[in-house]
C-alpha cells in the first residue's frame, strides 16, 4: 500500500510539537494507530520527527497493539494542528511519462481491436455466400453420414434379428431332440427294468423248479433202478432154471412166463421214461433163452417160446412208438 504523504507530513509536524515530544513512544504509536495510519506511515512520521522508529524501540511482533489504552490519555495540542499542513504538490510529468502512457494505451487498444476482429466480428458480422455454401455442404455431408449410419444400423439390426431367429429355431430343435432322447432313454430304462424283473422272476422260478425237478428225477431214477433190479432178479432166476436138468423144464417155462408178464407190467407203467431200456433188456433176455434152449428144451417148448417172443416183440414195438411220441 502506498504511503499517504499528507498524513505522514501532518503526523511528523504533530510529533515535533513540544507537548507531544515529551510523551512516550508507545503513546505516540497508539495515537497514530488510532488515526488509521499504517505501520510504514508511522515509521516514516517518526523518522521525519527525529524520534526512534518502532523497529528500533521494540522487536518485531505479530500481535497488533490494542487501541483501548488511548482513552485516558489527553494531548494538550491545538485541534487545528492537522489543518496547518500544506497539501503536497502533485508530481510533475514530462514527455517521457506521456510517451509511456500513449504507448500503453496504443498497445491495449490494438490488442482489443485484434481480439474484437478475430472473435467478436465473426459472431456479429453476417455470413458471406461462400460461407453459407460451405456450411450447407458441411450440413449435407453430416446428413449423408447420419443417413448412411442409420441404414447400416438398420441392416445390422435385421441381420441380428435373422441370426436370433435361426438361433432360436436351432435351440428349439435341440430342445425337441433332447426331449425325444430323454423320452427314449426313459422308455429304454423302463423296458430294461421290465426285462430285469422278468429275468429275476424266471431265475426265481428256476430256483423253485430245480429242487422239484431234482426230486422228480430222483424218484424216476429210483423207480428205474428198482425195475432194473427186478429184471436182473428175473434174469438170474431164468438162467438158473435153464442151467438145471431137463426135469425142471416146466418150472423154467413158468418162470419165463411170469418174468415176461412182470416185464410187460413194468414197461406199461414206465413207458414214457424207460420203455426203450426195458425192451432192450427183454430182447437180450429172450435171446439168452433161445440160445440156452437149443440144447435142452424140447420142440413143443421151443414153439411156445417162439410164440411168446413174437408177442413180446410186438409189445416192445408198441412201447417204443409210445416213447417216441
Amino acid at each position: 500500500m502506498a504511503i499517504r504523504e499528507e498524513l505522514v507530513a501532518s503526523a511528523a509536524q504533530f510529533l515535533q510539537d513540544p507537548s507531544v515530544a515529551s510523551s512516550s513512544l508507545e503513546n505516540k504509536i497508539s495515537f497514530l494507530r488510532a488515526k488509521n495510519l499504517t505501520q510504514e506511515e508511522i515509521d516514516s512520521s517518526l523518522a521525519r520527527a527525529g524520534g526512534p522508529t518502532t523497529s528500533a524501540a521494540h522487536p518485531p511482533s505479530t500481535a497488533p497493539y490494542p487501541s483501548a489504552p488511548l482513552q485516558p490519555y489527553h494531548q494538550p495540542y491545538p485541534p487545528y494542528a492537522w489543518q496547518q499542513a500544506p497539501p503536497p504538490r502533485a508530481p510533475a510529468r514530462d514527455w517521457r511519462d506521456w510517451f509511456i502512457m500513449a504507448t500503453v494505451v496504443s498497445g491495449v487498444g490494438y490488442g482489443l481491436y485484434a481480439l474484437g476482429k478475430r472473435y467478436i466480428t465473426p459472431l456479429v458480422a453476417p455470413p458471406t455466400p461462400e460461407r453459407l455454401e460451405q456450411d450447407k455442404r458441411a450440413i449435407e455431408e453430416q446428413f449423408d453420414r447420419a443417413f448412411a449410419l442409420v441404414e447400416q444400423l438398420a441392416q445390422d439390426t435385421e441381420e441380428l434379428k435373422k441370426a436370433e431367429q435361426e438361433r432360436t429355431k436351432r435351440l428349439d430343435s435341440a430342445l425337441t431332440d433332447l426331449e425325444r432322447t430323454m423320452a427314449d432313454l426313459k422308455t429304454a430304462n423302463r423296458r430294461r427294468e421290465d426285462d430285469a424283473q422278468r429275468i429275476r422272476d424266471d431265475v426265481q422260478a428256476l430256483k423253485d423248479a430245480i429242487p422239484k425237478a431234482m426230486s422228480s428225477q430222483k424218484d424216476l431214477t429210483d423207480g428205474r433202478l428198482s425195475e432194473i433190479n427186478g429184471e436182473l432178479g428175473s434174469l438170474k432166476a431164468l438162467v438158473t432154471q435153464r442151467m438145471s436138468p431137463a426135469a425142471g423144464s416146466l418150472q423154467s417155462q413158468r418162470a419165463v412166463t411170469a418174468g415176461g408178464d412182470e416185464a410187460d407190467d413194468s414197461s406199461d407203467a414206465q413207458a414214457a421214461v424207460a420203455g426203450k431200456s426195458t425192451t432192450q433188456n427183454g430182447g437180450g433176455r429172450r435171446a439168452g433163452v433161445n440160445s440156452s434152449g437149443k440144447a435142452s428144451i424140447p420142440a413143443w417148448q421151443l414153439a411156445a417160446a417162439a410164440t411168446m417172443t413174437t408177442s413180446r416183440s410186438k409189445n416192445g414195438d408198441v412201447g417204443n412208438s409210445g416213447e417216441a411220441e
